[in-house]
């Protein structure tokens, strides 16, 4: 399933909001919209909150494996065992014979730039086998045998040197009857995986030494996708937070966006939570105007390089400088870059993901009774409310209005809608970008 807009009859919505708009002065109602907001979300949305969760999650699914399975990243328990207690590998007719070994590629042999470079510096809980293979860019080896301290040279080498050239080491296969994935580091190039913009065959070399030189290798050809196709789900493991790793507040274009929007006049400052709610909202209004005077149009498109399979799901999701320079986004994309320009200007944004569909969040203050407000980004080319207006006065009126549409109808519908159908997920931006480093662009 995809994350895009979903196909709710929008049409007696629009005629409520008409009648609303057109009805009352729309500015003066904020202060009501905050109210209802503040009532229907105070019991919250059960947002994942925090990492600890997503991992306390995965222990539950995937206890049976934890059972036999042991995840390593490194090699320092080598240097602490004796040589006499070693177990020397035996070699015979071009294979190791007293223990077994295989290539690990997860995703399906599919190798995600998106998660390679948004997980290089994760630091969360190691003990978890699906995460620690995350963090280690998903190649590694799988050890088993009846010996135990079993001492081995390894080597992961890519054909193809662009990804990357070489890397190696030593391990030492310590218990008996455990099944082990050694998961090393991979020195990757990740200026060439943020620029890889379609899926690319990669053969990737795997070696086992010992110390006479005996040497066995096995071949995996692996899929290098799009930097644009963002895991979500794998096994059934929630991956929605790595959608966060496109949302890139530094980018340059981000300032030019806020000094457009001062040109509005819409607002007198960029100052993020010093003034009031109002202030926040109209700020953010500000900068709906500016993405809607830049011409951005809805595109629906979110298939993948490469099609998702039974074990995984991805979408197609642009970066923040395509957005721009298209001028189009899906739902995921319109969450990114407004995201981004919100958390550049200091406003605490969040993604609403249901099994179809992805609108933003934002909280109107820093403080602890903070009120959150959803935006349907998919109306962001929407001029209804606009093309009616002749005078500048109107049309500054208009442009408010046309904001509030979106606003009022995610906030007050799209919203509980979803919720009473237990169908949404709220990924706090803030708090995972604790865990997940932007894309580079």
């Amino acid at each position: 399933m995809e994350y895009k807009k979903n196909s709710l009859s929008l049409s007696n919505c629009f005629v409520c909001l008409f009648l609303f708009l057109n009805c009352v002065d729309a500015r003066a109602q904020l202060p009501k919209l905050l109210k209802d907001a503040s009532e229907t979300f105070k019991n919250g949305a059960e947002a994942i909150k925090s990492l600890g969760g997503l991992i306390d999650a995965t222990k539950r699914t995937s206890a049976e494996f934890n059972k036999s399975v042991k995840v390593v990243k490194d090699n320092s328990f080598q240097a602490s065992v004796p040589e006499s207690q070693q177990t020397k590998p035996k070699f015979k007719r071009g294979i190791f014979t007293n223990f077994k070994w295989e290539p690990i590629a997860y995703f399906d042999n599919q190798l995600f730039p998106s998660v390679i470079i948004s997980m290089a510096t994760y630091k969360g809980e190691v003990d978890d086998p699906m995460m620690n293979s995350i963090k280690s860019s998903s190649l590694g080896f799988r050890f088993n045998s009846d010996k135990s301290f079993i001492p081995v040279r390894w080597e992961i080498e890519s054909v193809d040197k662009k990804y990357f050239e070489k890397v190696s080491g030593d391990f030492m296969f310590q218990q008996a009857q455990q099944e082990i994935y050694f998961m090393p580091s991979v020195p990757w190039n990740v200026s060439t995986l943020a620029k890889q913009l379609s899926s690319t065959p990669l053969n990737v070399v795997f070696r086992i030494f010992d110390s006479d030189g005996n040497k066995e290798e096995k071949s995996v050809p692996l899929f290098m996708r799009s930097i644009n196709d963002c895991l979500y789900s794998y096994k059934e493991k929630k991956l929605d937070f790595l959608f966060t790793s496109y949302i890139q507040e530094q980018h340059p274009e981000v300032d030019k966006i806020l000094k457009e929007a001062l040109n509005t006049k819409m607002i007198t400052s960029v100052d993020g939570y010093q003034g009031d709610e109002l202030n926040t909202i109209n700020q953010v209004a500000a900068v709906w105007k500016v993405l809607h005077d830049r011409g951005f149009q809805y595109s629906s498109i979110t298939a993948t390089s490469t099609n998702s399979t039974l074990d995984f799901q991805s979408q197609q999701v642009r970066t923040f400088d395509n957005a721009l320079k298209t001028q189009q986004a899906n739902c995921v994309d319109g969450t990114v870059v407004l995201a981004s320009i919100l958390r550049a200007m200091g406003i605490s944004t969040l993604m609403v993901l249901t099994h179809n569909h992805c609108f933003l969040g934002f909280y109107t203050s820093n403080k602890k009774d903070r009120k959150r407000l959803y935006l349907e980004t998919t109306m962001l080319s929407y001029s209804d409310i606009i093309g009616k207006a002749k005078t500048p006065s109107e049309k500054k009126k208009a442009y408010f209005k046309q904001f509030l549409q979106a606003l009022n109808y995610a906030t007050k519908i799209e919203y509980p809608e979803y919720k009473a159908a237990n169908d949404l997920i709220e990924v706090d931006v803030n708090y995972y970008r604790n865990f997940v480093r932007p894309l580079p662009f």
